[in-house]
């Protein structure tokens, strides 16, 4: 009967698992699925070549902005409810995109699917934690979560390209529909949310507020520095506003009684450092998949679609590396994964350096593309394990919305810093041309590789060794450890 039991719940648990790793899979497939199709959007719609980036960056802007506000709801209102609320309106959104007439008809429902997705993201990270324990269970669950997250930015890449060439650049946003349905309709699967959860709360409305009008007003100035440069009045002025708004938060939660952000989670040394790795992580994995995106269709000469397969072996690597990487660390601990898989990264980023501008794919690319995505696997599944370990129930939405607001800022951020030291280093190239863009690459790989050994030093410093578990940790382990 216990063994009957027993199985049971494991099959409840892998069903749970599943359903939160798909949603997972299709925010991230959402954020890279419409790059190959931009310019076919633009034709249809007639946008300006200063709004197409909207399409992209109205999605990163609003997912990135309220991570934090979807995350703190996550742990008020309930888990389960914010994840259905979020998977309906990003259906719809969906939906409304995908018929859309104009320009202004698709970047509105773009803003809307990451406002949707930053309801959803939160709450299913936040209800894995809740149902794994922490310890083996738990990072063989974010291994997955992971490689699924690894998984859909790659298909996003070839999808966008086939569903674009074949059918319509319309279909990089129907496809969410069927598999948003499916999640909804699976959703009763997941733990029922728990009234009031044993305590009394309310959100912080002025810290949301200012955190998430700080957040927009950052991810928004650094998404239009992309394109104006940032020295731009525009940029200037939304730099300044998110300063003011970020300034007002800390002063509104340190007056508080029950801030957005718990100074408790700030005290964590394990959950500053594991969003900080993140966010540096971020940095990097975005300026490799950007610059070599556009090196293998501008300098190469390859097609949409051949430049999307050409991610399929890195991102098979980082889906098996990430479910190894979180078998490692239950042993190792996150602090010596985090080290090693940033080292191997930055190693992978110094490989880039050997592109030029005939570089052969089997003997130049993929040996980097392979060690990055190796390095990838192993930094996030332990980032995440590091800045979720030792978080109460009843914070995990805030620190699941912490992660994802630091990867997503990481991205936009680091994306827009690199962008212009690449164009800058590009236009003071002796080289002209293609010699002087891959140059403005080789200048954001060297900034990349630097960034990547810079997360090692901080996961060393911050994170305390995995000797200084307390005792109780330290009898959980052992069972573990001995079955090894």
């Amino acid at each position: 009967m216990t063994t009957l039991v027993v199985d049971i719940k494991t099959h409840s648990s892998n069903l749970i698992l599943a359903l939160l790793c798909a949603a997972q899979f299709m925010l991230i497939l959402d954020l890279a699925i419409v790059n190959v199709a931009l310019p076919s959007m633009q034709r249809t719609l007639g946008l300006s070549a200063e709004n197409i980036q909207w399409v992209v960056g109205g999605y990163a802007v609003t997912f990135g902005g309220l991570l934090m506000l979807g995350g703190r709801l996550a742990d008020i209102v309930g888990r389960r409810r914010m994840f259905l609320t979020g998977l309906v309106l990003f259906v719809g959104a969906s939906m409304l995109g995908g018929f859309s007439q104009s320009g202004g008809m698709l970047i509105a429902a773009r803003l809307i699917q990451g406002f949707a997705g930053a309801l959803v993201s939160p709450a299913a990270l936040s209800l894995l934690t809740t149902t794994f324990k922490e310890g083996r269970e738990r990072n063989r669950a974010l291994g997955m979560w992971s490689a699924m997250a690894a998984g859909g930015a790659s298909a996003g890449l070839i999808l966008g390209g086939v569903l674009t060439q074949e059918l319509s650049w319309r279909f990089t946003l129907f496809i969410n529909v069927p598999l948003g349905l499916i999640a909804i309709l699976l959703s009763p699967l997941l733990p029922a949310d728990v009234a009031g959860r044993g305590m009394k709360v309310s959100l912080d409305v002025p810290g949301a507020v200012s955190l998430t009008g700080g957040v927009l007003a950052l991810a928004y100035g650094v998404t239009l520095a992309t394109g104006q440069g940032f020295a731009s009045t525009k940029v200037l002025i939304a730099l300044a506003g998110s300063a003011a708004l970020l300034l007002a938060f800390v002063m509104v939660e340190k007056r508080s009684s029950q801030p957005l952000l718990p100074g408790r989670m700030l005290r964590l040394r394990s959950v500053v450092a594991g969003n900080s790795v993140a966010a540096l992580v971020s940095v990097v994995m975005i300026g490799a998949v950007f610059f070599n995106s556009l090196y293998l269709q501008e300098i190469l000469g390859y097609s949409p679609i051949q430049a999307g397969l050409a991610w399929l072996p890195q991102t098979v690597l980082i889906m098996v590396v990430s479910n190894l990487g979180a078998q490692i660390g239950t042993k190792l601990g996150a602090r010596t994964l985090i080290a090693f898989g940033t080292l191997v990264l930055g190693a992978g980023m110094l490989l880039f350096l050997r592109t030029d501008l005939e570089s052969d794919y089997v003997s130049v690319l993929l040996p980097a593309m392979l060690v990055t995505g190796g390095g990838v696997g192993l930094a996030f599944v332990s980032a995440t394990m590091a800045a979720t370990a030792g978080v109460p129930d009843r914070d995990q939405g805030i620190a699941s919305g912490l992660i994802g607001t630091a990867q997503q800022l990481g991205m936009a951020v680091g994306l827009a810093i690199l962008v212009n030291i690449a164009g800058s280093v590009a236009r003071l190239s002796h080289s002209r041309g293609a010699g002087a863009l891959v140059a403005g690459y080789h200048e954001a790989f060297l900034i990349g590789a630097a960034v990547s050994f810079v997360a090692a030093i901080v996961a060393l410093i911050v994170i305390k060794r995995p000797s200084a578990l307390p005792a109780a940790g330290l009898a959980d382990a052992l069972p573990h450890l001995k079955s090894a």
